[in-house]
């Protein structure tokens, strides 16, 4: 943080000579004690899942609790959490890379970089459970204009290339900007290079601008939508069938990705020794509990319509959630967790900080334990969502489908985690997540934390220290 502050004071400074900045200003490395905790939580996941793995791998899925009459479980339930919370982090990263929203900007790269890491981990997990994991490669050859699960498959490939190609041209503004500086330093003037530099860059920004409204039409048949698509196309479970499982989906993601971040990015900055915006906290917040709100209604549509149709294949399955053996689930995790813990939080955690600094960094440790509450009850949501869907026989007169996950499918569930926190800690320490540049609207890298505590009158407008407005060319 030293450095940042230096270079920003050199910049201020009359007459000085700004310093030389690295191409891509990778972030300092972080303390041995947090990478120590790091290594033995991934190499704890991994240890405890590892034989379970192995065995899934060698002998198949045996070793799942899925049926014929259930043959989607807990993985399946996982992958489209991990789906969902790419999807929902793209759309975020969208905010500034295509809406412009300034007060997004410090958490902009750190959306789109773990948007890819969470798509290839919910990817891992769909594997798993498509029992000889070879054969999944013939859903990427073979293509049917009538199958929603070919156009769902191909949609998360062209989501995956686009996040990517999006993500590489990030770095591609940070190391232009960058050697326009160093070229800046030694003629002391701006001329006819740092005009093409700004235009090259507005090109860029405008490229990026252009696969990020590409990216989100994506997502309507990619992740996060085309999921719910799938969900909905399947006629013969009745829970699943209509319009509002898609809007769902696409709130739940949402949802998800505004939790994630909030957890996510306290997290960092605590770790880095950092002071996190207060504007980018309060714009999450508003986030999650718009998303909450929208969550609500979407569940009431899906469970009410269907207790008065009157059509048991529907009836029947929301019974199971609200009274059957799911209902626990359903009112503790779907219910309680998910919706009225995380809006009643949210609520305390505002009242207590209001007027205060920075709103109390937004809200603390109370928009924490929301966001925390939130993610575990869209998970619950998902899982009720996936094994009541299961719960109506196909056929008269067959017996109740009924799952349990088995141990070895929590541990492979467990491994497949450790993966994902090792993913994500190998991204933040490699890539500079935590910065923002010439895409995010700054003129040169700079922090996505703020060095100073902001005062009382910065604060109680909620915009932190990021107030700037973002354009195509940089924030000249």
């Amino acid at each position: 943080m030293a450095s940042t502050t230096e270079n920003r004071e050199a910049r201020k400074a009359p007459g000085s000579r700004e310093p030389r900045l690295r191409a891509y200003a990778l972030p300092a490395p972080f303390s041995r004690r947090a990478t120590a905790a790091w290594a033995v939580i991934v190499g704890v996941l991994l240890a405890a899942g590892a034989f379970f793995m192995f065995d899934r791998l060698a002998n198949g899925l045996g070793m799942a609790g899925a049926t014929n009459a259930v043959p989607w479980g807990l993985w399946v339930v996982v992958y489209i959490w991990f789906s969902g919370l790419a999807g929902g982090l793209y759309l975020l990263s969208a905010l500034v890379y295509l809406l412009r929203l300034p007060r997004f900007a410090p958490i902009a790269r750190l959306s789109l970089g773990l948007s890819i890491v969470s798509l290839a981990v919910s990817m891992i997990f769909i594997g798993i459970d498509l029992g000889a994991i070879r054969h999944s490669l013939g859903t990427l050859l073979f293509f049917h204009w009538s199958s929603p699960l070919a156009w769902e498959i191909k949609a998360y490939v062209v989501f995956m290339a686009i996040a990517v190609v999006q993500f590489a041209l990030v770095l591609l503004n940070d190391k232009r900007a960058a050697e326009a500086a160093a070229d800046g330093d030694g003629d002391g003037a701006a001329g006819a290079g740092s005009a093409d530099a700004l235009r090259r860059r507005g090109n860029v920004n405008l490229a990026i601008r252009v696969l990020a409204g590409v990216g989100v039409a994506t997502s309507f048949v990619g992740p996060p939508g085309g999921t719910g698509m799938f969900f909905a196309a399947v006629k013969t479970r009745g829970l699943w069938e209509g319009g509002i499982t898609s809007v769902l989906f696409y709130v739940m993601a949402i949802v998800t990705a505004a939790a994630f971040l909030i957890v996510a990015y306290r997290l960092f900055a605590r770790v880095r020794g950092a002071q996190p915006d207060a504007g980018v906290l309060v714009g999450l917040n508003r986030v999650l509990a718009a998303s909450l709100f929208a969550l609500a209604f979407c569940v009431f549509f899906q469970v009410a319509p269907a207790l008065l149709s009157g059509d048991p294949a529907v009836a029947a399955a929301v019974q199971v959630m609200v009274a059957g053996p799911l209902a626990p689930l359903f009112w503790l995790g779907e219910i309680g967790l998910g919706l009225v813990a995380p809006a009643a939080l949210l609520t305390v955690g505002a009242l207590r900080s209001r007027g205060g600094r920075g709103a109390a960094i937004a809200g603390g440790a109370w928009a924490v334990a929301a966001a925390l509450a939130a993610m575990v009850g869209v998970l619950a949501l998902r899982y009720v969502l996936v094994v009541a869907g299961f719960s109506v026989p196909l056929l008269a007169g067959m017996p109740t489908p009924a799952y349990v996950p088995s141990v070895g499918e929590v541990m492979v569930a467990l491994f497949v985690l450790g993966l994902a926190v090792g993913c994500y800690g190998l991204a933040v320490r490699l890539l500079p997540l935590e910065r923002v540049g010439a895409s995010e609207g700054e003129e040169r890298l700079e922090s996505a934390y703020a060095e100073t505590v902001p005062d009382a009158g910065a604060s109680s407008s909620g915009e932190g220290s990021w107030t700037k407005e973002v354009r195509d060319g940089s924030a000249a």
